[in-house]
């Protein structure tokens, strides 16, 4: 059977957008996480799900032009937008390849395997684990990017706006993925996957009115709403999703408020 993950936002050009917001928002803490565990020049590291390429860039960037990527998604039009972008921002040592979850490339053994924000997907995200770990080489680096999304979102003083979308994404989020609690469970994932108990990131991302925060929730809640329509989540009093990034900012602004996203969950470890 297949253990290939089946992936609930779709992608089309309005998630491959979401996904860029998603990128910058993050950015930060996925530099941290590739600075931390180890990734550095001359190396060849292979990344799982590269969606639109941003990851892929950061990659190519931390190996520098003596080192090499090779990026993979299973779909042919996220991985053609990738190749596009990654061309035009000058990065010519990613190679693009589009193939299943369950058919890693291995060989040779690669310094490092990253995912970021695909083990929530899987089917069995111990396995995925298992897997990147056989495509590293002895002593080389697995890692992955995920989110905590059973913890409470926060925007500090209240906005009942911000509140009711992140309430209703996380109810969708939770009936929905396989795996939504995987960014609290990272050390048994990593464990039951015969890697040592791995290194750990834990942050959450603070940020005002004009922060990514507020496109990158009303783009989700845009191309979750089916989802939250068919599964009957109460979601009537968020409004007019066209033009919800911009009443988010609103709002956020009036109240002077700080919003704080779930936290970023990062594990990293060597392979024995």
């Amino acid at each position: 059977m297949s253990t290939t993950a089946n992936y609930i936002l779709g992608h089309e050009n309005p998630e491959l957008e979401r996904l860029q917001i998603q990128a910058r928002l993050i950015e930060k803490v996925s530099r941290r996480l590739l600075r931390e565990c180890g990734i550095g020049p001359g190396m060849r590291v292979l990344e799982i799900g590269c969606g639109p390429g941003d990851m892929s860039m950061l990659l190519a960037e931390a190996v520098g032009d003596n080192g090499s990527v090779v990026a993979f998604d299973r779909e042919e039009h996220p991985v053609a937008l990738a190749r596009r972008r990654a061309r035009l921002a000058g990065f010519e040592n990613i190679d693009f390849v589009v193939t299943t979850d369950d058919a890693l490339p291995s060989h040779p053994p690669f310094d490092a395997v990253v995912g970021r924000y695909v083990l929530m997907h899987q089917p069995d995200p111990t396995a995925m684990v298992r897997r990147a770990a056989e495509a590293a080489k002895h002593g080389g680096i697995v890692a992955f990017h995920e989110i905590a999304l059973r913890v409470d979102v926060r925007s500090l003083p209240p906005v009942a706006l911000f509140d009711r979308v992140s309430a209703c994404l996380g109810s969708a989020f939770a009936r929905l993925l396989p795996h939504h609690d995987i960014g609290e469970r990272l050390v048994g994932c990593f464990e039951d996957a015969g890697l040592p108990g791995p290194e750990l990131i834990w942050e959450s991302i603070a940020g005002v009115a004009n922060s990514p925060i507020m496109p990158w929730a009303a783009e989700t809640y845009r191309i979750m709403l089916p989802h939250i329509e068919r599964l009957g989540i109460e979601h009537g009093d968020i409004g007019d999703p066209d033009t919800l990034a911009q009443r988010l900012k609103e709002e956020v602004a009036a109240a002077k408020a700080q919003v704080v996203t779930k936290p970023q969950t990062c594990a990293w470890a060597r392979r024995p």
